[in-house]
């Protein structure tokens, strides 16, 4: 026995069995025995391939097999040029297997030839029952030039003259007609029944594959399966240059481009006579045409290169997980309904909802309604809800009788790669807390599919069917005469109402994409996974917020014109708190009220609590979460939604009693106070003031104590001596003996806050000085400039005389002679002809 050979390169070996090779019987050099192996070894190549076939590779191209190298090497040529493609045997076998490598097949000479499969019934006609199936003409064609040819090759590459080929299908003409190759039938369109003749097989044979590679594909006439060239040469340019227009720019139609072909056949019909112009071609086969041509380049060239890729490219496969919790996704979008406040019945807008889906089950972990643009405010606030447990729903509401346990802590979550979403501080929080934050591509809703379909199911199953829901775009609404704003008559509670609702018939639904109920999956998944949960849920209400400061007193905290306040809380954090403070910030009363600043932490999408920092905290400072006042804050309203039921009630209080009205209330208030207590010495206007408290109480006849009437004759002005020491005695005749304030000098008015410093004073009076110095030139430099006239405006110009009573005395500024080029004296007439000013 022989081997074969490797390549024509290597050189033949052979090696008989049973006679023991020359020098066998020394020791083998481990060099020669490594070179050995390699030749015979068990790494011998076992795929049959030729020099000079042809691959199709699936980043070089289609090459050429040039040659076997050592450690089964495959060496190939690229047919377009350029340096040579070295692949090894097991890796050539996996791209095969992968489909990215594949043989072309080649006719006699070496060229590729062109192949057009076999599409559906265009061979055999019910394919699948053996008893009904039968060729078709296009099929049964093909079987017999490849019967032909086939039985060619057999022969030994036999005569292609016209004598031989012929008595060669006279010969095998019976078979085929056995076979139903060929047979009596005339189709339609046809003189004669269908025969191969002499001069087709001749062609098949030299340019249909090769003797052992032809394939059924090769033998299909592709007669009729082009189209007919119907126009000129010279138009089918101006074709080929009018899509190359269209594709150009995003906003060129189909009009634009025909207009732009009959601009260009026009001008080539003005430099021919009236019988050789050229035809205008109709609109249709331009659009045909131009659809014809669309490829992922030329989209990419009209629109952009994302575009081109949504449309043409495959889709990926969607995320993916094993088990519950595994990863989570986030997703916020605006609802198309319009929302109204429950108590109040004002109008809100469009709501924002944001979902948690567990990516395994497709189980909604928690949503939340907001009406602020998504953020991460809006995140924390889902994740809150996402790690509590459910048992709410049936207490809520009744009508709902299957649980929702769709909770936990997920170990990871996707979000939106948006700026609003990115914070170096909440991941590092999340990831303490256990769970992962990662960021979908940029502009890549089909990353998330799971979520968006999850949003159409909920518009179309619940939101397009309420009142006020926004069912087509602003356009067709108008036309219409929809206003979803005005028809708004579903509340914020019986939204959430409906969406728990819509819950319990999503879960427990069959969904297309897992083919099973999600409950279901979640519970078989929770069997053989435990369920991952926080360690404190409060830890997620310290991890995001807005930083402020804000004062904590007896009653808690006021901060955005709402009341926060626990009185366990209240009481631990002014126990920690005012000890911290200074002593000039407290009551001095001993029993006055303590208070104390504190650093606040608040979620703009939540305002039910807000966390306090408590820097006392024993044994460390930790955060403690304060709950809101309000009853409606506790049902997860946002501080934008409070905000606007309080400017709502403001605006219904200015209705009822008008801003005009109140203050004119309010002056009259304070003109008949002020006239009063402006008309009587100091010490009988404080006893007036009180008495005026008491006496606004008296709106009867029934008056116990009867008011002193005092009129200006009982007012008496008396003078007394000053005293120095404040020991004499004033007259008893009311003299006061209290200055009022408004008869103390300014400078006697105690200074404000804490008393300034020595060096604080002295700059400040500097600082007057310097003002006063200004001043003070600033005044003489205009007076200056009155009396000298200089219309320049330069007050320190000295050729103009200054005006002084003694005429014989010369000024500082003044000037013994006039200019030569001006007069001295002023003319009175001011269109009179003298020269100078």
């Amino acid at each position: 026995m022989e081997m074969p050979d490797r390549s024509p390169d290597r050189p033949i070996v052979r090696i008989p069995f049973g006679i023991p090779a020359a020098g066998a019987d020394r020791a083998r050099e481990p060099r020669r025995a490594r070179n050995r192996s390699a030749v015979l070894g068990p790494r011998m190549s076992s795929l049959d391939i030729k020099k000079g076939a042809l691959i199709q590779h699936f980043e070089k191209g289609l090459c050429r097999f040039d040659r076997w190298k050592a450690f089964n090497v495959m060496v190939f040529e690229s047919v377009a040029g350029g340096d040579q493609i070295k692949l090894p045997e097991h890796k050539f076998c996996e791209l095969h297997a992968l489909r990215k490598i594949h043989q072309v097949e080649q006719d006699a000479d070496g060229n590729p030839i062109e192949m057009r499969e076999f599409g559906p019934d265009e061979c055999w006609t019910d394919s699948e029952d053996p008893k009904q199936a039968k060729l078709t003409s296009e099929g049964r064609k093909a079987l017999a030039r490849q019967f032909y040819t086939k039985k060619w090759d057999e022969e030994g590459n036999g005569s292609l003259g016209n004598v031989g080929l012929q008595k060669l299908i006279d010969r095998w003409r019976p078979v085929a007609f056995q076979l139903g190759y060929e047979t009596n039938e005339i189709e339609d369109g046809e003189i004669e029944p269908f025969r191969v003749k002499v001069a087709r097989l001749r062609h098949f044979a030299k340019h249909r594959g090769r003797p052992g590679a032809r394939p059924l594909e090769a033998f299909r006439s592709n007669r009729g399966k082009n189209s007919t060239r119907r126009l000129r040469d010279e138009v089918e340019n101006e074709i080929v240059k009018v899509i190359d227009y269209y594709y150009g720019a995003r906003g060129r139609d189909y009009n634009d481009a025909y207009g732009e072909l009959r601009e260009a056949i026009k001008k080539l019909n003005e430099k021919l006579p009236e019988e050789k112009r050229f035809k205008y071609p109709r609109p249709e086969v331009l659009r045909r045409r131009i659809d014809k041509a669309m490829t992922f380049d030329n989209l990419a060239r009209k629109t952009s290169r994302s575009e081109a890729w949504r449309k043409i490219h495959g889709h990926r496969e969607h995320i993916t997980a094993e088990r519950p919790l595994e990863l989570a996704i986030i997703d916020t979008t605006p609802l198309d309904v319009h929302c109204l406040d429950s108590k109040k019945l004002l109008g809100l807008g469009r709501p924002y909802l944001t979902v948690c889906v567990d990516v395994y089950s497709r189980m909604l972990l928690g949503y939340f309604i907001t009406f602020e643009p998504p953020s991460l405010y809006s995140v924390l606030a889902t994740l809150k809800r996402v790690n509590r447990h459910k048992g709410y729903v049936q207490k809520l509401y009744p009508q709902i009788k299957r649980p929702w346990d769709g909770w936990g802590c997920p170990t990871e979550i996707l979000l939106d790669r948006d700026w609003a979403h990115q914070s170096p501080s909440f991941q590092h929080s999340m990831t303490n807390l256990g769970t992962d934050v990662h960021y979908a591509p940029a502009d890549t809703p089909q990353y998330k599919a799971i979520c968006e379909r999850l949003f159409q199911t909920i518009n179309t199953r619940l939101i397009h069917k309420l009142a006020g829901a926004v069912r087509y775009n602003v356009y067709v609404m108008r036309q219409v005469g929809l206003d979803p704003a005005k028809d708004a008559l579903i509340t914020l509670e019986d939204l959430n109402e409906l969406l728990h609702e819509f819950i319990d018939d999503y879960i427990y639904d069959k969904h297309d994409g897992l083919d099973a109920v999600p409950a279901r999956i979640w519970q078989e998944g929770l069997v053989i996974q435990r369920r991952r949960w926080i360690k404190d849920v409060g830890a997620l209400d310290h991890v995001l917020g807005r930083v402020d400061t804000a004062t904590i007193s007896g009653n808690g905290i006021k901060f955005r014109n709402m009341r926060w306040h626990d009185e366990s809380l209240t009481s631990l954090l002014l126990n920690d708190l005012v000890r911290y403070e200074t002593k000039r910030s407290q009551d001095p009363r001993t029993f006055g009220q303590s208070r104390a600043r504190v650093i606040v932490k608040w979620n703009p999408a939540d305002a039910s609590s807000i966390s306090v920092w408590n820097r006392g905290g024993e044994p460390n400072p930790y955060w403690v979460t304060m709950p809101n006042v309000k009853a409606e804050a506790l049902k997860g309203l946002t501080f934008w939604h409070l905000d606007r039921i309080r400017e709502f009630a403001e605006e219904q209080d200015l209705e009822f009693s008008p801003e005009e009205d109140r203050w004119e209330a309010f002056n009259r208030l304070r003109n008949h106070w002020e006239t009063l207590a402006g008309q009587m010495p100091m010490r009988e206007t404080r006893q007036a003031r009180r008495g005026l408290a008491w006496e606004l109480g008296q709106f009867d006849d029934n008056t116990v104590n009867e008011p002193i009437a005092i009129t200006l004759d009982d007012i008496k002005d008396v003078e007394v001596e000053a005293s120095t020491a404040g020991l004499n005695k004033a007259e008893p005749e009311g003299v006061p003996d209290q200055l009022a304030a408004e008869l103390l000098d300014r400078d006697n008015t105690p200074n404000k806050g804490r008393t300034p410093s020595k060096a604080t004073v002295a700059k400040g009076q500097r600082t007057k000085a310097r003002k006063k110095a200004a001043k003070e030139q600033a005044e003489h430099e205009a007076y200056v400039k009155e009396r000298r006239g200089d219309p320049t405006g330069d007050p320190h110009a000295r050729g103009t005389p200054l005006g002084v009573d003694d005429d014989s005395d010369e000024g500082w500024a003044e000037t013994v002679e006039a200019p030569i080029t001006a007069s001295t004296e002023q003319p009175d007439d001011e269109f009179a002809n003298d020269e100078g000013w």
